[in-house]
């Protein structure tokens, strides 16, 4: 009886692998009132729903993928009085192969995507406290310290006091200059995340459709005929994930650099502001 060798599975992607969940934070929340007020979360999309959906449908064509050898084989039990059988099976063992090449390669690009699949809600809720830990009590710690309000005014005389008065009316500016900053990283902080979440409702219907494509594949191996354009079906439809995982990849990671980059500037530029003389807050001198 021509039976087909099995070649060796494909290993399976991790299933104790991360999902991406993180609870969220208390709900309704708020930050110290101050003069900017504070800031809410935005879309508060998440990931969850799609990694998982994702790790279904891979595994879901990973394991159609796997069960075409039994397949191919319980056909040729039915075929073996062919006439140059074995051609015909040395042509569905190359496509095998080459199928499970390919299945091997999807599997290696995504193990390190499922391990760390990233938590859009833990950036949403850092971008929220930079704007209620750091921007708002900055300008509420600023609202009061006003020169007509300090009691050393009309009671203090000389150089000390002419460049402690010069500080105090920086000081509004640097919480105006900080709280924008802080507004600024909340803003990129969520476009991260959004574009996490984008990433993964991408590869679910990377996933979902691959997962259709291979369980057509597999319809197509009713014969000993038919086997071979069923590999090759399933190679095309694998070799299109692969593609559409790379193109995702890179996607995310030129959303990864920009924020980044985004970081890198935001530092920069409260060491150049001429709300803070010298890169540090304004101190008070008797220079």
């Amino acid at each position: 009886m021509a039976r087909l060798p099995s070649p060796p599975s494909p290993p399976r992607p991790r299933p104790d692998a991360p999902s991406g969940n993180s609870s969220p934070g208390p709900s309704g929340s708020h930050g110290p009132s101050g003069s900017h007020g504070s800031s809410g979360s935005h879309g508060g999309r998440d990931n969850a729903g799609d990694v998982e959906r994702s790790r279904s449908k891979f595994q879901e064509f990973v394991d159609g993928a796997d069960s075409v050898v039994g397949l191919i084989n319980e056909v040729l039990e039915l075929a073996s009085h062919i006439p140059f059988i074995g051609d015909l099976i040395d042509r569905i063992n190359q496509l095998i192969q080459r199928m499970f090449e390919k299945v091997n390669e999807a599997i290696q690009r995504t193990t390190e995507i499922f391990a760390y699949v990233g938590s859009p809600t833990t950036l949403r809720q850092t971008g929220v406290s930079w704007v209620q830990n750091v921007g708002t009590p900055a300008t509420v710690a600023t609202s009061t310290v006003v020169l007509s309000a300090l009691p050393s005014t009309g009671h203090w005389e000389g150089a000390a006091h002419n460049a402690y008065a010069a500080r105090v009316e920086l000081q509004n500016p640097a919480s105006d200059s900080i709280y924008a900053k802080c507004t600024m990283i909340d803003e990129q902080l969520n476009t991260f995340a959004d574009a996490i979440v984008d990433f993964w409702v991408a590869f679910s219907i990377a996933a979902i459709t691959t997962a259709i494509g291979v369980a057509l594949g597999i319809a197509e191996i009713v014969s000993v005929f038919g086997a071979p354009g069923g590999v090759a079906t399933i190679i095309v439809e694998v070799l299109a994930f692969i593609a559409d995982v790379i193109g995702l990849v890179n996607i995310i990671l030129t959303a990864n650099q920009a924020a980044a980059d985004f970081m890198t500037q935001v530092t920069a530029e409260l060491g150049a502001v001429s709300a803070f003389p010298g890169g540090a807050w304004p101190r008070h001198t008797a220079a």
